[in-house]
């Protein structure tokens, strides 16, 4: 397959049962074949196929047609939920823009207090001055993580329209229809199977059930790149790349982290 048919590859180390022979000689001086059954990681190839004008053709219909199931179930679309909260005099409540801004106030009044401090303007002794500081970090990080509550909650009031909908379910048809993988590196075959979107979704289903760190790290990687890629933002190759270095970073300080924790 020609580099110009694919977004991007990958490899994933695959934990497979392999057979060995092992040849020694016995008292006679003869060969003596032994064949054994062992576990070793085999690296699999996975490519995401660069879809043509009849995928792209099929995706779209796809999406309209989720478009319009979601409108059928009564999920506002987002013009419609805006005009709502345009007329309603916005998302939030006044009592909410109220402890929104009195927040705010209170983050700028904390961290004008923290520089003073740092600065150490009142001469304090370095045992009180440490104190006060931990205590102002303490009540930033606080009220930081109250108006990220605040935020994230009427972020997500938008997050439920019948095309935020419509684009996820879009996303996994990518995700069913351009995953590819190869255990040998020349013989690529489609990840969940041959057939229709409901045929594709059941293997996909069945990678969940399973109890497979192979299959779930798969999923995942191909999921974080086609939904990159449909967002616009994994464009080429190096594109796609830069975001997996990245994605193994963000598992190596995670990975650590834990380890800290246990410790």
């Amino acid at each position: 397959m020609k580099t110009d048919k694919f977004l991007y590859e990958f490899k994933l180390n695959k934990l497979t049962e392999v057979e060995e022979t092992d040849v020694a000689k016995n008292d006679k001086g003869e060969e003596v074949k032994t064949i054994k059954k062992v576990k070793k990681e085999i690296p699999v190839s996975f490519r995401l196929l660069k879809p043509n004008r009849k995928l792209f053709d099929e995706a779209e219909l796809f999406y309209g047609i989720k478009l319009s199931e979601g409108i059928k179930a009564g999920l506002l679309t987002k013009s419609l939920l805006a005009k709502r909260y345009q007329n309603d005099g916005g998302a939030m409540s006044e009592p909410e823009k109220e402890k929104y801004a009195t927040l705010y106030l209170e983050l700028y009044r904390l961290q004008s207090e923290l520089q003073r401090l740092e600065l150490n303007l009142d001469s304090l002794p370095k045992e009180d001055k440490d104190k006060k500081l931990e205590e102002f970090v303490v009540q930033i990080s606080e009220t930081k993580r109250e108006l990220q509550e605040i935020e994230n909650y009427h972020s997500t009031l938008f997050d439920q329209t019948a095309e935020n909908r419509a684009r996820n379910q879009t996303i996994m048809w990518w995700v069913l229809n351009i995953s590819l993988y190869s255990e040998d590196g020349t013989n690529y075959k489609p990840f969940f199977g041959e057939g229709d979107y409901s045929k594709k979704i059941e293997v996909y289903d069945s990678f969940e059930e399973m109890d497979d760190d192979f299959n779930k790290k798969a999923m995942l990687k191909l999921a974080y790149f086609i939904s990159l890629w449909y967002m616009g933002r994994a464009t080429s190759f190096e594109d796609f790349k830069n975001m997996d270095s990245a994605l193994d970073g963000q598992r190596k300080d995670t990975s650590e982290a834990k380890e800290d924790k246990k410790e």
